[in-house]
């Protein structure tokens, strides 16, 4: 799961990530940039049947990167697909920079994170490109060198996730946080139900909808895919804390 990154904010072919349009400072645009970087980890977990475009509301826009993340090991192409996230630093050009790394495994949820290290070597590694994007409202992706990526300011990356278990907050509604209602567009709760910024100045808010009943697997007792189906429709819904106005809203 993708972090929200810097209040002050999945694998394939062509990467997608949601950016917003309008013309903030960098680091306010870099808020709501930052906290749909976990759409892309929520939207591989319930996948669509189709292959539509996203459905979008508000100052937001569509980045593709153009090519696959790779990771090149003693000559062997490694697919990079194990509890992957994005790692996002701002460049000195007004750019953001993204590389992907394997081996996020829950060990993060309620932390903030300045620097992600190597500690295997083996599996919790970096994909071997990176990927600059422009935050002038044109979005322009270019490849990143590695000097670039050393020499870029590490934000803070923020893993603030209100999770669905056993959690009064998390209502037919939507979620309670911070003494505000912020509603949900879909049908149902994943096992996270919201994921908040640094200085909780956003939230976006994770629901689907789905007709499928979830994948129980070969074997009794270990579904599959959880408790959640392997189709459907998902949403994102992000709102500004201290209004409490919805500012984007994405399915797919």
């Amino acid at each position: 799961m993708s972090p929200t990154v810097d209040d002050g904010v999945g694998p394939g072919s062509r990467q997608v990530t949601e950016l917003t349009r309008q013309s903030y400072p960098m680091r306010k645009l870099a808020i709501s940039l930052f906290i749909l970087d976990v759409a892309l980890s929520f939207l591989s977990s319930c996948s669509s049947s189709s292959k539509a475009e996203p459905q979008l509301s508000g100052p937001i826009g569509i980045v593709r990167f153009p090519d696959p993340w790779v990771k090149v090991i003693d000559d062997t192409t490694r697919g990079v697909n194990d509890n992957i996230g994005y790692v996002i630093r701002k460049s000195g050009r007004g750019e953001l920079l993204f590389a992907i790394k394997q081996g996020f495994a829950g060990e993060l949820y309620g932390k903030e994170v300045l620097d992600f290290p190597v500690e295997s070597p083996d599996y919790d590694y970096y994909r071997d490109n990176r990927f600059a994007v422009t935050l002038d409202g044109a979005f322009r992706v270019r490849e990143a060198t590695i000097a670039e990526w050393d020499a870029a300011e590490k934000p803070v990356h923020s893993y603030h996730f209100v999770q669905s278990f056993k959690n009064p907050s998390a209502t037919a509604d939507g979620v309670q946080y911070k003494g505000r209602l912020y509603r949900k567009s879909g049908e149902s709760w994943g096992n996270e139900v919201a994921l908040a910024s640094p200085r909780e100045t956003r939230i976006v808010v994770l629901s689907y909808s789905s007709r499928d009943k979830p994948d129980r697997g070969m074997l009794p007792g270990f579904p599959a895919g959880g408790e959640e189906p392997g189709r459907g429709e998902v949403f994102l819904d992000l709102y500004n804390v201290s209004s409490g106005a919805k500012v984007i809203k994405l399915s797919q």
